[in-house]
């Protein structure tokens, strides 16, 4: 995306808004990272975060969507993750909490597009909410899923299932996945865990081995003066047949409010420990400039070539309204 002249010195200054919780942008989630090595929720920052709270959380526990109420989404994200605009709003229907989302990437192996998500929870003594992404492009592929989660107290569990993520073609390929796992708060402190499998067929014939993906992480929240400090430390294990695979990746966010308008953020994660994959070190930098109701987010930074402001490095702009 190319950002040029004064518009890119008015993107600069309104880099940063908002106050530091409350979020729900991709561009903040970019920065803060998910505390999964990528690896549960995906990468790109679609999804929320487990070690941080974020409105963005609704799509790996649809439950959350009960922890927010009225704010639409707006955003713009570069090439390096996608190329993708997306869009949603969140309200209050009566006692219940529903979510409409057009354009999210949904991680479809088979290249499904134009997917829209519905996102529907209430309370009934404990919060509790359902998400269904279907794809609608015209051509074969095609891509659904559903998600389940509670809330009961600080017990947060949840369910991802791949109803269908084919090909089309004659031989069809499907792919199959299964997540579960829970949040825990305790105080400052978020332990959580997370199981998954995937597994691909060819004609009703499974293809090679399934993979499983397990793992566990403790995150922490700090006030340091005026900077709010999040942090992460999880371990993830992957196993396809004899091929297994490991990491610890640290995951650590900063914000701190310059004004009442303005927040600057920055990210870090260092993968303490690799088997058998590529080290990772990755920073971002952004903000959030709040006018009103409306936050605008971006974020600045490239997973290749570090941070800097060629043409393409604003990777992620984005507008939330809460009404």
């Amino acid at each position: 995306m190319k950002i040029k002249n004064g518009m890119a010195m008015v993107l600069c200054a309104a880099v940063g808004l908002s106050s530091v919780n409350g979020f729900a942008s991709q561009a903040r989630n970019l920065i803060s990272g998910g505390g999964d090595a990528g690896l549960i929720l995906g990468t790109g920052g679609f999804y929320g975060s487990f070690y941080s709270n974020d409105d963005y959380n609704i799509f790996w526990n649809p439950a959350l969507i009960r922890n927010s109420r009225n704010w639409a989404v707006i955003e713009h994200d570069d090439t390096a993750f996608g190329g993708d605009q997306s869009a949603g709003v969140v309200s209050a229907v009566g006692n219940y909490h529903l979510g409409v989302f057009l354009n999210r990437p949904t991680g479809t192996t088979h290249g499904a597009a134009q997917p829209v998500d519905l996102v529907f929870g209430g309370d009934s003594g404990f919060k509790w909410g359902v998400n269904y992404t279907r794809s609608l492009s015209t051509g074969p592929a095609i891509y659904s899923s559903l998600k389940a989660g509670i809330v009961v107290r600080d017990l947060e569990p949840f369910v991802h299932l791949t109803l269908d993520d084919t090909n089309g073609a004659a031989a069809e390929t499907k792919t199959t996945n299964t997540v579960v796992g829970t949040r825990y708060h305790y105080g400052d402190w978020t332990p959580y865990v997370a199981y998954r499998t995937r597994r691909e067929t060819i004609a009703g014939v499974q293809a090679g081995s399934s993979t499983q993906t397990y793992g566990l992480g403790l995150g922490k929240t700090f006030m340091l003066g005026d900077l709010r400090l999040e942090g992460a430390l999880s371990y993830w294990h992957s196993a396809t047949g004899t091929a297994k695979t490991a990491v610890m990746p640290l995951n650590l966010h900063a914000a701190a409010d310059a004004t009442g308008w303005l927040t600057f953020r920055g990210g870090f994660r260092h993968d303490l420990i690799v088997r058998s994959l590529t080290a990772l070190t990755t920073s971002f930098v952004g903000a959030t400039v709040k006018v009103g109701k409306a936050e605008f987010d971006t974020v600045v930074g490239s997973v290749n070539n570090g941070l800097g402001f060629s043409d393409n490095e604003f990777v992620n702009l984005g507008m939330t309204y809460r009404f």
